[in-house]
């Protein structure tokens, strides 16, 4: 009984041979599954990226814009301000 009958032998060693080449071709599939989540998850932090620049941009001409108009409505403060400090000399 210990000893096989070499047709068993070669029968079990053609089943372990395919088991061990599903078992790496399921691992060479994963790696690359894993590859590929990682450069989804880039180019989607990319396109983040790349759309808060464009907001950040805008808010800084919405802020250089309000800085001017800012400025503007103070001198025309200071404008009626003197015209009213006029009438009231008068």
């Amino acid at each position: 009984m210990t000893d096989q009958n070499p047709r068993n032998q070669t029968v079990l060693g053609s089943t372990i041979q395919m088991l061990q080449l599903v078992v790496l071709i399921i691992g060479v599939a994963g790696i690359f599954l894993t590859i590929g989540r990682k450069d989804q998850a880039l180019e989607t932090n990319q396109a983040q990226v790349s759309d808060l620049r464009l907001i950040c941009s805008d808010l800084a001409r919405v802020v250089g814009s309000l800085s001017i108009s800012d400025a503007s409505q103070t001198e025309q403060l200071r404008s009626i301000d003197a015209r009213l400090d006029r009438l009231e000399t008068r």
